[in-house]
């Protein structure tokens, strides 16, 4: 924390987000039109959710790209998800040029930042999968005789009835089944998103503001003494998005970032884990050559399946136009004839669903080793709808590494890089500094605030992990050879490999919202 920063009071907002994705591959329920209906939304969506969607869309990709410049070679991970809300709440509270500031960085219009709030807090109860009427009731009713049910078999080995504790273990074993039935037919997708606001309890905030953002938001308020005990006060907040996370976000705020002149502090946590609709093997994964820009290569643990026509595939040229992949080929191509697929300046998509089929991950992956820097370039968030809306289903081979990493970031400089200045400057330092006189009734010029930093933390665990029920017995990439002298053309199945750096995100299908967005580039050191 800086000089500036200690001279006045700070306004310190803390992103936290956390995705833990935990199995593989989507079962993709609807065909190619309806996922180029859906791109930018789906038909029953609000306006208020499609206008908060598409400025978080935009948002994601311009923050994106702005981090890519300058973490050159670096693995990169972040959530839009958990930064647009607490920068929309940050803007309900400033006035003026710093106002203007924030909400066209975010892309939100002059006069809509109301809408933009119905809409975030709309996007955060729309991605949550859904849970069917009475389940959590049927559940624990479940549970309950299946404990008595268990209690009373055990009772009566203790008691050494072994005949009557046979007898009753078909009942127990029922319920047991009853529950694995019930608890299958519900997601696996497990999201949760939290909002507080952390308030020093001397700190006169102004009403209108809460009353604003807490119902679009369902915020919880805390009053904290940041004044005369500033030191549990940060390991308060710091115990809470730990509990929020499940212990995979610690420490977001490390001794000294908060001080007796600490007024305010915002959080936001995502926390999600989502088995894959086709669960990729454990013993398909195998060491193979993950290459990198400078001309090396390391080995990974590379994750391989065949995926019978439930991924979402998609092929695109150097310009961005689509690449024309073929569905039938001679019978004498191999399926990594390089015909079939785009020039080294070109790139591939697939598009994997969690189990929900609600959520799903994306891939974005250039034909070169170094295509990297040149896709990120050309990415933007209309030509990233627009490719979503291009993948099709078919059968596809898919080898992707297993991969984990961690990304904290201090946005405050990369924000006002953006073009969100005066948000980020001290008042009384400076006469355009920040303006949040929406947000704090207190007239003192001591007393007015601006954004000392907004700290982001995220993880990402990607993995194999899952039933080990499906079909997916290939031990190596096929090569479309086959029996009979009489065919001239056979279907042809596509490799997707990522064995070079490449982006991700992980998105709404049915908003379009992308909650997390990053690069895989190595696996460090």
């Amino acid at each position: 924390m800086d000089n500036a920063a200690n001279r006045s009071q700070l306004f310190l907002f803390c992103c936290i987000s956390l995705v833990m994705i935990a199995i593989v591959v989507g079962l993709a329920i609807m065909g190619a039109s309806e996922q180029t209906s859906r791109r930018s939304g789906y038909p029953s969506m609000s306006a208020d959710l499609q206008a908060a969607s598409d400025a978080n869309g935009h948002f994601a990709i311009d923050l994106y790209r702005r981090l890519a410049e300058t973490e050159l070679g670096e693995n990169l991970f972040i959530s839009p998800f958990s930064i647009s809300p607490v920068l929309a709440m940050a803007a309900e509270g400033a006035v003026d040029q710093t106002r203007d500031q924030m909400l066209d960085v975010l892309h939100i219009p002059k006069g809509s930042l109301e809408q933009i709030h119905r809409g975030q807090g709309g996007l955060q109860r729309a991605a949550v999968p859904p849970v069917p009427p009475g389940f959590t009731e049927k559940l624990a009713s479940l549970r309950a005789q299946f404990e008595e049910a268990d209690d009373r078999t055990r009772a009566l080995w203790d008691a050494k009835r072994g005949d009557e504790a046979i007898a009753s273990e078909p009942a127990r074993d029922n319920l047991r089944n009853e529950i694995k039935a019930l608890v299958s037919r519900v997601s696996t997708c497990e999201l949760r998103t939290a909002n507080a606001l952390w308030l020093e309890k001397s700190y006169p905030l102004e009403p209108t503001f809460l009353s604003t953002v807490k119902p679009s938001y369902g915020m919880v308020v805390y009053s904290v003494d940041f004044k005369g005990r500033p030191e549990p006060a940060r390991q308060q907040i710091n115990q809470w998005v730990a509990e929020q996370t499940n212990n995979r976000i610690q420490d977001l705020l490390p001794p000294g970032d908060i001080t007796d002149l600490t007024k305010l502090v915002i959080t936001n946590t995502v926390y999600f884990k989502g088995d894959w609709a086709q669960p990729f093997m454990a013993y398909d994964t195998r060491p193979q050559q993950f290459r990198l820009p400078n001309d090396r290569s390391v080995e990974l643990q590379m994750m391989y399946q065949e995926n019978p026509g439930t991924a979402s595939y998609g092929a695109f040229t150097a310009t961005g136009d689509l690449f024309p992949t073929p569905r039938e080929v001679r019978f004498d191509m191999k399926n990594d004839d390089p015909s079939l697929y785009p020039d080294a300046k070109g790139h591939t998509m697939l598009a994997l669903d969690c189990k929900a089929h609600k959520l799903h991950m994306i891939l974005l992956v250039p034909q070169s080793a170094t295509g990297i820097a040149d896709l990120e370039q050309s990415l933007s968030y209309e030509t990233l709808q627009r490719w979503i809306g291009q993948l099709e289903l078919r059968t596809v081979y898919v080898l992707i590494p297993k991969f984990k990493f961690e990304s904290k970031f201090n946005l405050a400089k990369t924000l006002q890089s953006m073009g969100m200045l005066r948000a980020f400057e001290n008042p009384e330092d400076n006469p355009q500094g920040a303006q949040f006189d929406k947000l704090t009734s207190a007239s003192r010029p001591e007393d007015r605030v601006y954004i000392s930093d907004v700290v982001h933390q995220t993880s990402v665990d990607v993995s194999e992990l899952g039933t080990e029920a499906a079909a997916a017995t290939a031990g190596s990439f096929p090569i479309g050879e086959g029996s009979g002298d009489t065919l001239k053309t056979r279907p042809f199945i596509p490799f997707f490999v990522a064995d070079k750096p490449f982006i991700f995100l992980i998105r709404d299908r049915e908003t379009a919202s992308i909650l997390f967005v990053g690069r895989y580039v190595s696996p460090g050191p």
